[in-house]
């Protein structure tokens, strides 16, 4: 009987990059959708311009400059420092709540920090501010779908009846729903602990003509706009999850077919292989290939369909009932969170005990 040399085994390490490259795979998944979110939003050479020319602005007093500067520069890169600055500028701009609200998220990522300095400036800020918050509260009539805005900005239904604090100046509140005629009013809110109550009714129905969507309507078959693609990448996807499957099981027999091989005595006694070691040798290689290939095959077919997905635009039924969802969704918080609406925008306040 012919023995031959075990040299370490290529299934082996074949085995091992294939279950390296497969947690790669796994944490490299994410990366397509942070590059989306982060890759255009990023830009610390323009918001650190910003911001100091935003500081400057502020120091000549010119705060309806400075302003939205700071506030695209937090935009750009977000820091605790560039918010405590923009909240400084709301507040000398009379926009008192979107002042408290921005103080409110410093306080937060203060504490988080560790930062005890911007932690009691921002408090001192809040306390000063919360006295002379002007506030507006919308109580409504139930309406199939009913949605409302203030100045463009939804309001959730769970803060329908709560007092929600705004910015003085006037606001515009406007109700619409499927089928039903919008419902609107101008509120003026003054300027220190204004409470403004506005009471919307029941929408009244569209005559059944006015609520049907003019133009030619779509057969019922199939999606528009990017359902296709979106199935697509999904069917795209689904495959390479497989395949990234059936790789990472070929690999773990490889690895132990060939581990078995060499620590059993009977095949390859003192690493010297007999032929029958020798052929589960063999047959761990071959695993072992298939494996490295069902790997790389699964990752380009998953980022493939991730980027079909991502490129795709929402169908007609996603558009329709987004809005609907965002408002009946519930949603577990570890704090109270306030809407903090303003002309020139909103934002939301943490409340709670820090």
């Amino acid at each position: 009987m012919t023995l031959s040399k075990l040299h370490p085994p290529r299934a082996l390490r074949r085995a091992r990059l294939a279950l390296a490259s497969l947690t790669l795979a796994s944490a490299a998944l994410l990366a397509p959708a942070r590059a989306v979110a982060q890759g255009a939003a990023s830009d610390p050479t323009l918001a650190q311009a910003l911001f100091e020319e935003g500081r400057r602005l502020m120091e000549t007093k010119d705060y309806a400059q400075a302003c939205p500067k700071l506030a695209e520069s937090q935009r750009l890169r977000p820091g605790t420092g560039t918010l405590l600055n923009l909240a400084l500028c709301n507040e000398a701009l009379g926009k008192t709540a979107t002042a408290w609200g921005q103080f409110k998220e410093a306080l937060f990522f203060s504490k988080k920090e560790g930062n005890a300095a911007r932690e009691a400036f921002a408090q001192e800020h809040i306390s000063a501010l919360e006295p002379r918050l002007s506030k507006i509260r919308i109580n409504a009539e139930n309406t199939p779908g009913l949605a409302i805005r203030n100045d463009g900005q939804e309001i959730p239904a769970a803060a329908l009846g709560t007092p929600i604090p705004v910015d003085p100046g006037s606001h515009q509140i406007e109700a619409t729903a499927q089928g039903y005629s919008v419902w609107s009013t101008t509120v003026q809110v003054g300027e220190n602990a204004d409470l403004k109550t506005i009471a919307v009714p029941k929408l009244v129905p569209m005559p059944v003509e006015a609520a049907k969507p003019a133009g030619p309507q779509p057969s019922g078959g199939g999606s528009a706009g990017g359902g296709g693609l979106r199935t697509a990448g999904f069917v795209v996807g689904g495959v390479g999850v497989a395949a990234l499957g059936a790789g990472a099981v070929l690999g773990i027999l490889a690895a132990g077919q060939a581990s078995d091989a060499e620590d059993d005595p009977a095949l390859c006694p003192n690493k010297q292989c007999t032929p029958r070691g020798r052929e589960e040798i063999d047959a761990a290689e071959t695993k072992a290939l298939l494996s490295t290939i069902g790997v790389g095959v699964g990752v380009a077919a998953i980022g493939a369909g991730v980027v079909l997905v991502l490129t795709s635009g929402p169908s007609r039924a996603e558009s329709a009932s987004a809005a609907g969802a965002r408002r009946s969704a519930p949603g577990g918080v570890r704090a109270q969170v306030v809407p903090v609406i303003g002309p020139g925008g909103g934002g939301v306040g943490v409340l709670g005990t820090f």
